[in-house]
């Protein structure tokens, strides 16, 4: 088993604070034999973003930046939470020249355990290892969640990936998806599927009805018990949606985040946690703006079901 591993993530100004997070997490719980080579692709930072991540060598594991500008995306329309510099994704492999193989991490995650036995995935001929998204689990699509990838990085480095990548992504228009349904149409969905234990979002588990069970069970092949099991097991925790651990405080998951956040560069550095009340004005404000009275309605429905569907997992910390 390869214990060197390249580690790449991708980063501005926004969202260095928790890629700081991330890593730390991800240094602090690996294996004693894994040694990780972690890249942060840089998208135009500031000199206090550089001096932050330097910091991260204090855990004993050196960081390399690699500068980027975002020239080529300039023209793409930011859309909610997610910022242009994730489209730097389609250049990773070219970014980072020396692997054949390359494990890309979103900056919105915590890793619990060592990720080795993942960056070991046969890839074959395969574009990319992922887990499969989740969102209606009767229908199986086979796309992936781009958060977390393993990259065959010489293939798609061999067949120019990037640039088939970028036309894509500019006929498709402004959408909130910024990179993720890019990679599964240039890709063919040419995947290897691995567990879902390697991209685990509480949010969408919870939302399930524990008759969904046997369904995700099938979809990624696993044998999980509950659907606190997989929250339990998860070795990656992804916190994909707008409802981020450093926004919101009352999150059953968002507690975890924290204690990685107070051994990050970051620990000494306070920001303003918002609570529940402020969390339910956000979206019934959101609904109210998107579709009027209706939306309002609409959101407080789904908030008597989500308070039904969290009676079934324990709120884990």
């Amino acid at each position: 088993m390869n214990r060197k591993i390249p580690v790449v993530l991708i980063s501005d100004d926004n969202f260095i604070m928790p890629t700081c997070v991330a890593i730390t997490s991800l240094i602090v719980n690996k294996a004693p034999e894994t040694e990780y080579e972690i890249y942060i692709i840089m998208a135009e930072c500031s000199d206090e973003s550089y001096s932050k991540i330097k910091e991260l060598s204090e855990l004993g594991t050196e960081v390399k930046l690699i500068r980027a500008s975002l020239d080529e995306y300039r023209d793409i329309k930011q859309l909610a939470h997610i910022s242009i510099a994730c489209l730097l994704k389609f250049d990773v492999s070219e970014l980072v020249p020396d692997y054949d193989k390359l494990l890309y991490l979103d900056g919105d995650i915590i890793v619990r355990g060592d990720l080795s036995e993942l960056y070991n995935t046969d890839l074959g001929d395969s574009y990319a290892a992922g887990v499969k998204e989740i969102g209606n689990i009767s229908e199986a699509t086979g796309n992936v969640n781009a958060g977390i990838m393993l990259f065959n990085a010489k293939r798609i480095r061999d067949e120019k990936l990037n640039i088939k990548m970028r036309e894509v992504r500019r006929s498709l228009g402004d959408r909130s998806s910024m990179d993720q349904q890019t990679y599964n149409i240039v890709t063919g969905k040419n995947y290897k599927y691995v567990d879902i234990k390697y991209n685990c979002i509480p949010p969408k588990i919870v939302e399930c009805q524990e008759g969904d069970l046997i369904k995700i069970n099938e979809l990624y092949g696993s044998n999980y018990n509950s659907l606190q099991d997989i929250i339990d097991k998860a070795i990656i925790i992804h916190y994909a949606s707008g409802e981020k651990p450093w926004k919101y405080t009352f999150k059953p998951w968002a507690k975890e985040w924290y204690k990685y956040y107070m051994m990050s560069p970051y620990k000494n550095v306070e920001f303003k946690l918002r609570g529940i009340w402020s969390y339910r004005f956000d979206k019934l404000y959101k609904g109210i703006k998107e579709q009027g009275i209706a939306g309002a309605f609409s959101i407080i429905a789904d908030r008597k079901k989500r308070r039904e569907d969290n009676k079934n997992l324990k709120k884990w910390e």
